[in-house]
């Protein structure tokens, strides 16, 4: 009999990525168990997530891993460091020529934006489920997660129970939640508190409040192992190397436009040819490890007070040298917003 070479995880249906999105107000989620052979025990994943950079092997944006997230250093970090202090150099140039403050403003508009939306963004990736029944990955701000970290810790302390189990039982049950967004831009605010229903008191009309431990759809409990995912992949990750060369690749062309973003050792010239090897790819279909639940705490959680909003890096920064002049140009702005940027991440996973 011939031997059969075929890969036949080749002819597995793909494994369509579902992402949820925290809309204004209320967003009921049932946070599921650790899933994949890396969760450790952690029903999350901490991701600082580059966004806004062309892929030179396809010429496509797409979101990046920042490399600070798995070797401890991150040439995005270091870049935008550097860029500050030629900013607050040019600052001071500038304020030397008469320049006002609004004036300054003004000119440096396009590359102060550049710098925010280049920042790494740190995001928590759970797994979750909404009432719909709908499992996908939910990206939490660090004001969200953390308070999801109290609630947690609160839970297993009031109940003795996982708070990610997917059981309903009275001995053994997950909760609710209701991750909560108001604001618009730079005022947005993210929270999260357990869903809960008032309940009065017929007799003396007290009021209390009951915790929302209502059960997850049937299909969930019966198929996490196939509809979760490994978040330890969801993001394509590159090493320190291969993510400065794309960063110069795309400095390379960005400079032709704005002459504030050279900075030496990350420039060399428009045409740059980079050729990068993925260290990681996404992988949507893993050899799942779930803890269902069992009436035993099967979850870890980090300390909620070591949750920092941002990672920084520590580079060698050069004493400033004075900007040569500058004639003011009008700025630009890129028009691409989180969300366009959430919708394009989503196109890439679909693939």
């Amino acid at each position: 009999m011939a031997e059969i070479k075929l890969n036949m995880d080749s002819l597995r249906p793909k494994k369509e990525w579902k992402r949820h999105k925290v809309q204004d107000g209320s967003n009921i989620f049932r946070l599921l168990p650790p899933f994949g052979p890396e969760a450790n025990g952690y029903p999350y994943r901490k991701w600082n997530v580059i966004w806004g950079l062309t892929d030179p092997s396809t010429g496509r944006k797409r979101p990046f891993a920042s490399p600070i997230t798995y070797e401890g250093k991150c040439p995005i970090y270091e870049y935008l460091e550097l860029l500050k202090v030629k900013v607050e150099a040019m600052k001071a140039e500038f304020a030397s020529q008469g320049m006002t403050e609004e004036m300054i403003k003004e000119r440096l508009k396009a590359t102060n934006y550049f710098i925010s939306q280049l920042r790494p963004k740190v995001i928590y990736a759970y797994n979750a489920c909404d009432k719909s029944g709908v499992v996908g990955i939910l990206e939490l701000k660090s004001t969200a997660h953390k308070k999801i970290l109290e609630l947690m810790g609160k839970y297993i302390t009031d109940y003795n129970q996982d708070p990610t189990s997917l059981n309903s039982a009275m001995d053994d049950s997950g909760v609710w939640f209701n991750i909560t967004r108001k604001g618009q831009g730079l005022q947005t605010e993210y929270g999260a508190e357990k869903n809960q229903s008032m309940i009065k008191d017929p007799n003396t009309g007290a009021i209390s409040y009951q915790d929302d431990r209502s059960a997850l759809p049937e299909n969930v409990i019966k198929d996490y192992e196939n509809l979760g995912y490994d978040l330890t992949g969801i993001y394509q990750k590159k090493s320190y190397d291969e993510m400065k060369q794309i960063l110069i690749a795309n400095l390379s062309m960005m400079v032709e436009e704005n002459a504030d973003l050279k900075i030496d050792g990350f420039y060399v010239g428009a045409g740059t040819t980079v050729t990068t090897n993925t260290t990681v790819e996404t992988n949507a279909s893993v050899s799942p490890q779930v803890t269902k639940g069992a009436g035993n705490i099967g979850i870890k959680l980090d300390n909620p007070n070591a949750v920092e909003p941002e990672a920084t890096a520590q580079v060698t920064q050069p004493t400033p040298q004075a900007a040569q002049p500058v004639t003011p140009q009008p700025a630009t702005t890129n028009s691409s917003d989180t969300e366009d940027l959430l919708k394009m991440a989503d196109d890439i996973f679909n693939q």
